[in-house]
């Protein structure tokens, strides 16, 4: 299990909630890593997707939590994601913005971890 599992699936959730927009709207996926001071990098995927449902953010993380329609989704893959961030010292955070839904993963450089 790795950073690679927890971005394919923040990717896959990414394209899911594009596909579900109307013709003519804009589909975009955006993946963008930078320094986050003091040792830690960021990372973010965003999309132009609807966003995510203000009611079900707070607990967006939580196991069986989905903003799928029933059937298309188990509600696992951002709970697994969150797991697996935390274990490598980090975090992830999800939020609106005026063109979709933003998530980042703060982690610890390589050099941060690193002995001295």
């Amino acid at each position: 299990m790795s950073l690679e599992q927890v971005l394919v699936n923040l990717l896959l959730n990414a394209r899911d909630s594009i596909r579900g927009q109307p013709p003519g709207a804009p589909r975009r996926i955006r993946l963008r890593a930078r320094p986050a001071g003091a040792g830690q990098v960021s990372i973010e995927v965003a999309d132009t997707g609807p966003g995510l449902d203000p009611a079900i953010l707070p607990r967006l993380f939580e196991p069986f939590v989905t903003t799928k329609p029933a059937g298309e989704g188990l509600g696992l893959g951002l709970s697994v994601s969150h797991g697996l961030v935390r274990s490598m010292g980090g975090t992830i955070t999800a939020r609106n913005a005026p063109e979709g839904a933003v998530f980042t993963v703060t982690l610890p450089c390589a050099m941060a971890m690193a002995p001295a």
